[in-house]
């Protein structure tokens, strides 16, 4: 138990921790969410699956058939992934980082409320 003693008071000291908890809670993180910015949150999710897991998926369907030109479906799905991840930054706009900003310190002040402090 003294190492977990020992990170607990090594995260308090780290000035992340420290600015999560002196810094009051944004109200931007409680209100909805706009459609607009979950739409952008959604093609944000789908991007990463049209990704590497796509093309993983596309190799292993390519090995299972016995059909090697199935592999060419993988840049194609790559380039796809790109263009939907950045329509997405385009619907989220520069707003969601100050608001992706507030979300992190309000998470972070939370974990350090409840795990951090005696």
């Amino acid at each position: 138990m003294p190492i977990l003693k020992s990170l607990r008071r090594w995260l308090r000291a780290r000035r992340l921790v420290q600015k999560a908890l002196v810094t009051p809670v944004d109200s931007m993180v409680f209100v909805r969410p706009s459609p607009r910015i979950v739409a952008g949150l959604s093609l944000l999710g789908a991007s990463y699956l049209f990704g590497w897991p796509a093309i993983f998926a596309a190799g292993v369907v390519a090995g299972w058939l016995k059909q090697p030109k199935i592999l060419l479906v993988g840049p194609v799905l790559y380039g796809l992934s790109w263009l939907v991840f950045a329509a997405s930054l385009a619907l989220l706009g520069n707003k969601s980082i100050s608001t992706g900003r507030a979300l992190g310190m309000r998470l972070v002040r939370r974990f350090a409320e409840r795990f951090l402090l005696d």
